[in-house]
């Protein structure tokens, strides 16, 4: 179980660095997804994302997707018609501590420079 507690307005706690291998599948996986303007609204970042995360879940929820290639259709107003990619689908597998020596204190100021608290006062 991992702690943490205050000390002169910071909390100190330990990172644990984790390593693992990424599995890709060999079979390339291709979608095409109309884009709804709600979607679109988003910009062309949250296109790719919304159309990588579909792939993603229908090639049995892998993690990530290696190779991405996107194609995307704009209608004649400029507007995202429509996106399709391709790419491998990998999963992470084999999690295991990092080697000896690799776990590092850190210690985290209770408020970064725009204010917000990363930890709430009692």
């Amino acid at each position: 179980m991992n702690s943490a507690s205050y000390s002169a307005g910071q909390a100190s706690f330990i990172v644990t660095p984790l390593c693992a291998d990424l599995k890709v599948d060999g079979k390339k996986v291709s979608y095409f997804m109309p884009v709804s303007s709600n979607i679109a609204a988003g910009g062309l970042q949250n296109v790719i994302n919304t159309a990588v995360k579909e792939v993603l879940e229908q090639s049995g929820h892998a993690d990530a997707l290696v190779g991405l290639q996107t194609q995307v259709k704009y209608n004649e107003d400029g507007a995202i018609e429509s996106i399709a990619i391709t790419g491998y689908p990998a999963k992470y597998v084999n999690f295991r501590n990092a080697p000896e020596g690799t776990v590092v204190p850190v210690t985290v100021p209770e408020e970064t420079s725009s204010g917000f608290s990363l930890f709430k006062k009692k």
